[in-house]
């Protein structure tokens, strides 16, 4: 008769607790999609991720723990990725809510739909997109000298670049939020034999 896996309790609760927080905090990303929250939840993101980190170094021996916790883990990825987008089209001005909500605040306003104000919208949204395709370059070309500089020093250059910008622009608007500054510069160092990227505010 096969054994009864034996699952620790505790380990379980604290996972679910996790699931709890992540709904949480995806209907306060929501709301902060939607324009009823005027501030994004990086804190209560950053607490989640702190802890999901902890369980990450717990050891894990019942195939039910690290089946759930993979689980819980791929979620948070998802629900990640998809706060990413919307913030990406949030900062060019692309976002559909916050099109309908500028066009609806237009229309209360009594503002024509005229050659003027188109001129405008195009002069912007070209502006936008000359923003995002030279932070675009920028970000390739440190990947490109981070994956370089790890070879060099013998690391692993397997990092993905979706993922390298994904962590950057976390930690961006994490650093911008906590620091209150306008903008968070970027460069490679090698210290130590060890290559690594250093996030420097601008104020």
């Amino acid at each position: 008769m096969a054994r009864k896996e034996k699952v620790d309790r505790v380990l379980l609760q604290r996972m679910a607790v996790i699931e709890q927080r992540m709904n949480v905090l995806k209907l306060a990303y929501e709301k902060y999609f939607a324009g009823t929250e005027p501030i994004e939840p990086l804190k209560d993101r950053e607490s989640l991720k702190r802890d999901m980190r902890d369980i990450d170094r717990t050891t894990m021996n019942a195939t039910r723990e690290k089946y759930r916790w993979r689980s819980v883990k791929a979620r948070m990825s998802s629900l990640e990725n998809y706060w990413a987008r919307n913030l990406v089209m949030i900062e060019r001005g692309t976002h559909p809510k916050m099109k309908f909500r500028a066009d609806n605040r237009a229309k209360a306003r009594g503002q024509s739909s005229g050659d003027s104000r188109a001129t405008e919208r195009l002069e912007a949204a070209r502006a936008a997109r000359a923003r995002a395709e030279n932070e675009e370059s920028n970000m390739r070309n440190l990947y490109n000298d981070y994956m370089k500089a790890r070879k060099e020093c013998g690391q692993g250059a397997e990092m993905e670049y979706r993922q390298v910008r994904a962590a950057l622009r976390n930690q961006a608007r994490s650093i911008q939020s906590k620091e209150s500054c306008k903008d968070v510069k970027f460069k490679v160092k090698v210290k130590g034999g060890k290559a690594s990227i250093t996030a420097i505010p601008v104020r």
